[in-house]
């Protein structure tokens, strides 16, 4: 999953299970041994999202946390706590610098960026497209609130596809080359697009035709991979198994074939 597993949980000594549960965004506990839940119902910028918010419990010490599934930015009442969750969450996933230079390399400018331009952005963060948004206008204060508006006014697959040229049902990661410090996480059945030539190591991933400006790829089973462009860019790509249960450290383990 995005940005909060590659700093680990474990460097807190904290426990990641993924259940399947259709009711609960996530859970932290902090009996016998601090754990955090996560649903693998959740979209995956969801769950990256969900496991940060529960690290802020953890981070406070705040014991016994359940989670229920309610809209993100529109919670039925104040809760401190949640709050501050929340806000512990974004800085973690999104820190403001982090945020700035994403935009500045590519040569975008923040406060007019377009529904691609944030689709991408949140994609390399590994966190939803509202998200991002929400978290620039209300935490970061670096997005004009009519800007945000009319960027929220667009769907998350709507930006998608703006962004990629032409539109698909799939889940896909964009990736260009200001793609680096972290790998692609990607669950299977989504879709890769680099907009160059690109080479693919490993048998998770597979390369799909039928696409102009760049090399289309599908996440084909669990593993991890890597893909490469020319001498001066690579990354490895992580490949989970979608609606995966099971201790989080485990989630790109390769299937062994039954005899």
């Amino acid at each position: 999953m995005p940005f909060v597993y590659m700093i680990s949980p474990r460097n807190w000594g904290v426990e990641v299970r993924f259940l399947d549960l259709p009711s609960m965004e996530g859970m932290y506990s902090s009996a016998s041994s601090p754990t955090i839940i996560i649903s693998s119902l959740r979209p995956p910028g969801r769950q990256a999202f969900t496991c940060a918010h529960e690290l802020g419990h953890h981070n406070r010490s705040d014991g016994a946390e359940i989670d229920e599934l309610v809209e993100q930015w529109a919670q039925p009442r104040f809760d401190s706590k949640e709050f501050m969750a929340d806000c512990y969450a974004g800085a973690l996933l999104m820190p403001n610098m982090a945020v700035s230079r994403a935009f500045s390399v590519r040569g975008w400018r923040m406060e007019e960026c377009t529904p691609a331009q944030a689709f991408l952005v949140a994609g390399y963060f590994g966190v939803g497209y509202t998200t991002l948004i929400h978290h620039m206008r209300s935490a970061l204060h670096i997005l004009p609130d009519t800007q945000a508006r009319a960027l929220l006014k667009v769907k998350p697959r709507k930006a998608q596809s703006l962004l990629l040229g032409w539109e698909t049902p799939n889940p896909v990661v964009v990736v260009d080359d200001h793609w680096t410090g972290r790998a692609i996480d990607v669950e299977v059945g989504d879709s890769i697009f680099i907009r160059r030539d690109a080479q693919y190591e490993g048998a998770c991933i597979e390369p799909l035709s039928g696409v102009k400006h760049g090399r289309l790829f599908r996440a084909a089973k669990p593993g991890i991979g890597r893909l490469e462009a020319g001498a001066t860019w690579s990354a490895f790509v992580r490949v989970s198994r979608r609606g995966y249960v099971g201790r989080s450290l485990y989630r790109h383990w390769e299937e062994v074939d039954d005899e």
